[in-house]
């Protein structure tokens, strides 16, 4: 979408135009722009609201099924180490409170990683008409997706849509705006607790001595065994030659 600046330069015989046409059209493309920028501050504003509507489990069910791909990608877009993908319980309250403060191209990719099951569930009930749909197209796959996944899910990537460049975020907007089962509920409370990090499990020296052992004569063996195989190549190699050269004797 392209619109014209509010300083653009204007020629001269525009402003000496005495009817003003030209001016006023410049104004209304101006309006029109604002108008643009409010309703895209409206979408991300939503779609901040759904993210923080999810309660606790819902959120959590989300990052379970999550492929590990996306686990990583989550961590990075919510500046988290790797390692606190995997805090189990844990994780929910600490990925709500990065999801706060979180810019929005960050939250719209992690929006989308949370519902990723539900948008490939739609995507493949609309088939051919995923890349435009209608709100009659919506109606008819919807249902089934807000059965298997939940409505919260639902009203998630339809927010996400909406907050996004697709063709189809008017439609999607609309949903949330009309569609009673798709209306965003209040925020979840954050938990005022110091962010969690990843701390690796207190070490045991023995077992981690007998680990390094282990592995160091797992490494003996398999260099023993390699020089081995090659003393019996180079036996195996010496004979052939000395058969051949046998054999060439007898012949003589």
């Amino acid at each position: 979408m392209s619109a014209k600046s509010s300083d653009e330069e204007v020629p001269d015989d525009v402003h000496d135009d005495d009817d003003g046409h030209d001016h006023s059209d410049h104004e209304h493309d101006h309006e029109h722009d604002e108008e643009d920028e409010a309703q895209a501050e409206a979408d991300v504003g939503r779609m901040a609201s759904a993210l923080a509507a999810l309660d606790d489990k819902v959120l959590g069910s989300a990052l379970a099924a999550m492929s590990e791909k996306l686990r990583v990608e989550v961590a990075a877009q919510l500046q988290l180490p790797r390692a606190t993908m995997r805090l189990g319980d844990a994780l929910v309250p600490l990925v709500r409170r990065k999801l706060q403060t979180a810019a929005p191209d960050h939250q719209l990719q992690v929006l989308f990683a949370l519902a990723q099951h539900a948008n490939d569930q739609t995507v493949e009930a609309l088939g051919p008409r995923s890349e435009e749909p209608t709100r009659d197209d919506l109606l008819e796959v919807l249902p089934a997706v807000v059965e298997r996944h939940g409505a919260p899910i639902a009203t998630l990537m339809l927010a996400g849509y909406a907050a996004s460049d697709a063709p189809c975020r008017p439609v999607m907007r609309e949903l949330l705006e009309t569609d009673e089962r798709f209306v965003i509920g209040p925020p979840v409370a954050v938990e005022a607790k110091p962010e969690l990090e990843a701390r690796p499990e207190p070490v045991d020296k023995k077992q981690l001595e007998a680990k390094r052992e282990q592995r160091r004569s797992a490494k003996e063996a398999k260099r023993v065994a390699e020089a081995r195989e090659r003393e019996a190549r180079v036996a195996a190699q010496a004979k052939r030659r000395q058969a051949v050269h046998d054999a060439k004797r007898k012949t003589r």
